[in-house]
């Protein structure tokens, strides 16, 4: 099957020029005459190569090629850029922009053909999307990032690994595996189209792990909105009445990282820190995502606020603050600490043998307190106190969820 070229180009005299000589070489081409006609085309049958003019009407190619590295299914494509423009900053722009190669006008046809070769050569050598759901895979995910990085763009990467996948695919196979991986990579793209967002990218790392990138402000709603999707329809894969020995329901844990304008962060230290994130949501039960507290912007500890109670946290071990800030803010909770000028609704004290000084405006506040010794402290242990008497020794995320649930109702 020949290789597909997409040309778009104005001029239509040269798009025809364009048009004969490489099908005289055994390319099937497509033409567009503006950036709009490149768009539609290239969404309606995707092509293996664009050739883009930058200088067109309604849509400019600095535009469309802007448009085309947002659309997962079409940011891999090579795109070679044809224009008279002959400035540096011309120049710099289109390679900023995503363009893989750049041609300028007038141009031998040789040198052309030349470059046409070399980019389809090097699009077949790099295994672009993932073979299972389609999605841009680990070289364009981490191009997606460096990119946004180069633009100093404020960004959220996130994290995605299903729980309890290696037991269901172990019970039902790895046909039904593949069947859950791409439920997933369809719920992802349905909340893409929905959300009509350009800068959403998807990306499908491998196996049961995706990643996406998005605008930091809208974690929160989008994250709860993916859980729930995925909780409701990953049972539908179940079979209720199957003589298998039962199966864990898979959830879904999610590690957020933030990268603001300002900050210096490499490709390696947001996924670092993401699977950081994302491996304390797997410690935790259901379906969780855990942002890093770390690099939070004020817009996101707002949304916050307004979405559940506001918690004070003291604690003398710093370790401690960090786990039970982590816990709550998984929660939908704003957590502040000793030093703000907030009033929490609630309060949780962390201590091991002295119980920290709590604030005097604090002291009426409904309490959870935890009592730790090294030991259990650092499996994840603690015998816990509220103000009922209650007195248990479980894992601190389970009572947790028991505290919080009788802090939210007195907080009403």
């Amino acid at each position: 099957m020949p290789e597909r070229i997409l040309v778009a180009d104005d001029n239509e005299a040269l798009s025809q020029l364009l048009e004969l000589i490489l099908v005289e070489h055994g390319y099937e081409v497509t033409l567009a005459n503006d950036g709009g006609d490149l768009l539609a085309k290239a969404q309606l049958q995707i092509p293996d190569l664009m050739i883009v003019d930058i200088l067109m009407p309604r849509i400019d190619g600095y535009e469309a090629i802007r448009q085309l590295r947002n659309d997962t299914r079409l940011a891999h494509i090579p795109i070679i850029v044809l224009t008279a423009r002959t400035a540096i900053e011309d120049v710099v722009t289109g390679f900023e922009l995503g363009a893989d190669d750049y041609i300028v006008k007038p141009f031998q046809m040789p040198e052309l053909l030349a470059r046409v070769r070399a980019q389809l050569l090097r699009a077949t050598r790099r295994p672009v999307l993932n073979p299972l759901t389609g999605l841009p895979g680990n070289i364009l995910i981490e191009e997606e990032v460096n990119h946004r990085l180069r633009q100093q763009q404020a960004f959220a990467l996130l994290y995605l690994d299903l729980d309890n996948f290696k037991a269901y695919n172990d019970s039902y196979g790895f046909a039904r595996g593949d069947l859950v991986i791409k439920l997933l990579a369809t719920i992802l793209t349905e909340i893409k189209a929905e959300y009509n967002d350009e800068g959403l990218f998807i990306g499908h790392i491998g196996g049961d792990d995706f990643a996406l990138i998005m605008a930091s402000e809208h974690v929160n709603a989008l994250c709860e909105d993916l859980i729930r999707r995925f909780d409701q329809r990953i049972l539908t894969l179940y079979d209720p009445n199957s003589s298998n020995k039962p199966v864990p329901i898979q959830t879904l844990s999610v590690g957020v990282v933030l990268h603001r304008e300002d900050m210096q962060q490499t490709y390696h230290d947001l996924s670092r820190t993401a699977a950081e994130m994302k491996r304390v949501a797997k410690q935790q039960t259901g379906s969780v995502y855990v942002v890093d507290r770390r690099a939070q912007k004020q817009t996101i500890e707002q949304d916050r606020r307004k979405r559940g109670p506001t918690i004070g946290v003291i604690a003398q071990d710093v370790g401690l603050v960090d786990m039970l800030s982590d816990l709550l803010q998984q929660q939908s909770l704003f957590v502040i600490e000793a030093d703000s000028e907030i009033m929490p609704d609630a309060l949780v004290l962390g201590y091991r043998d002295v119980l920290p000084h709590v604030p005097e405006r604090w002291q009426s506040l409904p309490q959870i307190t935890l009592k730790l010794n090294q030991s259990s402290y650092e499996q994840g242990f603690a015998q816990l106190q509220i103000q009922t008497g209650l007195k248990p020794t479980i894992p601190i995320h389970e009572y947790l969820s028991l505290a919080l649930h009788l802090v939210r109702l007195e907080a009403r």
